[in-house]
This record gives C-alpha cells, sequence and structure tokens, in this order.
C-alpha cells in the first residue's frame, strides 16, 4: 500500500514555507487516508494511489520506532507495509504532476521511506536505486525492519512534474520495494526577504549622532574649564 501525507507541514520542514502535496504509504486497501496517533507529525497518508506493475507485501512484526535514529519517525502501520514490482519486473515507478498551473516555477521536496519487512536469506541482496526526474541516487541497501528515509531531494521543474523510479541494481537478487514517499512543495514568500543589513544603516546614524554629542560635550567642557578662573 502506497501513502500519502496530504496539505501538513513536518517539523523536519518547518523553516520553509512548504505545503504537502502527497503524504502516500503503499497498500492495497479499501480506505482512502489514515491518520495515526504514533506519528509525532500529525500527517494524514493517503492510501488511493498504486504504483504501476506492482503488488502489496506486509508484516505484522513490530516496528521500533522510537528507538531508530531516523528523525521522520513514519507511524509503525506505514512502515508494516510496502509494495515491490511484479514478478519478473526490477522497477517501481510513479508521475505526479500538480493539478493546476502556478505562475512560478515549483520547487520540490521529495522524501523516499524504506524498511525491509522480509527476511532474506543469508547470501541474498536486495540493493536499489533511485531516479527523481532524470537524476540518479544510491545504490541503497536495508536492514531488517530498520526505518530508512532518503530525502529530502530538492527539484525545480518547470513542466510542474515529480517523476521516479526505483530500479534493482544489476547486482541485487531481489526487487527494490517502498514503503512511503512524501511531496512538498515550496511557496515563494509573499514579501520579499529583509535585507539582513536593513538594519546597520540606522545604527550607524544613531552611533555617529551619539559621537557628535559626545565631542560636543567635551568641547563645552574643554572651552568651561579654559575660561574658569580659580581666584574668582
Amino acid at each position: 500500500m502506497l501513502r500519502i501525507n496530504e496539505h501538513q507541514e513536518i517539523g523536519i520542514l518547518e523553516n520553509e514555507n512548504i505545503t504537502t502535496l502527497v503524504n502516500i504509504y503503499l497498500c492495497y486497501c479499501f480506505s482512502h487516508a489514515f491518520r495515526y496517533n504514533d506519528d509525532v507529525y500529525d500527517r494524514t497518508w493517503r492510501l488511493d494511489v498504486n504504483l504501476i506493475d506492482s503488488v502489496s507485501i506486509g508484516t505484522e512484526t513490530n516496528i521500533d520506532i522510537q528507538g531508530s535514529d531516523d528523525p521522520y519517525r513514519l507511524p509503525v502501520e506505514v512502515l508494516r507495509t510496502a509494495v515491490q514490482p511484479r514478478n519478473g519486473l526490477n522497477s517501481l515507478s510513479y508521475n505526479y504532476t500538480l493539478l493546476y498551473k502556478e505562475n512560478f516555477t515549483p520547487e520540490f521536496r521529495v522524501f523516499f521511506h524504506f524498511a525491509e519487512i522480509e527476511h532474506i536469506a543469508p547470501g541474498k541482496l536486495r540493493e536499489f536505486t533511485i531516479t527523481l526526474n532524470g537524476l540518479k541516487y544510491g545504490p541503497f541497501t536495508l536492514e531488517y525492519l530498520k526505518p530508512l528515509t532518503k530525502g529530502p531531494y530538492k527539484l525545480q521543474v518547470p513542466e510542474d512534474q515529480v517523476r521516479f523510479s526505483i530500479d534493482a541494481t544489476l547486482r541485487s537478487d531481489l526487487p527494490p520495494i517502498l514503503n512511503a514517499f512524501e511531496i512538498f512543495i515550496l511557496w515563494p514568500l509573499p514579501h520579499s526577504p529583509t535585507n539582513q543589513t536593513d538594519g546597520m544603516f540606522s545604527i550607524s546614524i544613531l552611533l555617529n549622532a551619539i559621537i557628535i554629542v559626545i565631542n560636543e560635550l567635551l568641547d563645552y567642557w574643554v572651552e568651561g574649564f579654559l575660561r574658569f578662573d580659580p581666584s574668582s
């Protein structure tokens, strides 16, 4: 099952003007969206997106997200399911296109979430690469029941489309898997950012004014001292 998180910010990106487009976790289910109590970012995960020529796999084994050093902290239920290519295939792919045209070149942040939920026989290898809008990353391998997040990958694409494929390497014995992915879009700030030097001019003017006043006071005191007659 593919799970997507919609229209919420997550803490890892809280310093950017960003909106979630999709948070998807992969699982063939009848429901369309879920929220989970153990999701520290309170994301809404969509379930209605299926990758072409993929099949679902899952486990009931517990995955320790509390003890994980993964800062993205996916809910256990999201990590317990994944998809892999149908028999004989070695690639998963997906295209996401904005529903409406923006008047600026969109900038995206993309996350891929993995957890090995199958026991792999000794000597066997699951290794894969990620190709995102023509850029290849990896190769990557997974540890059993240990969450792994790759990203955020940054994209700025004029065609308003995010495309990815996850492909087994030539030496991999097993097809790739994917548990979930998230796509965010960055919005232009409504106002130009503050110039870091804006305040320096007023400070400089103030300091110059203070110096002038001090100098005038010193001149006044010096002049008064010189005119002072101690015999009077």
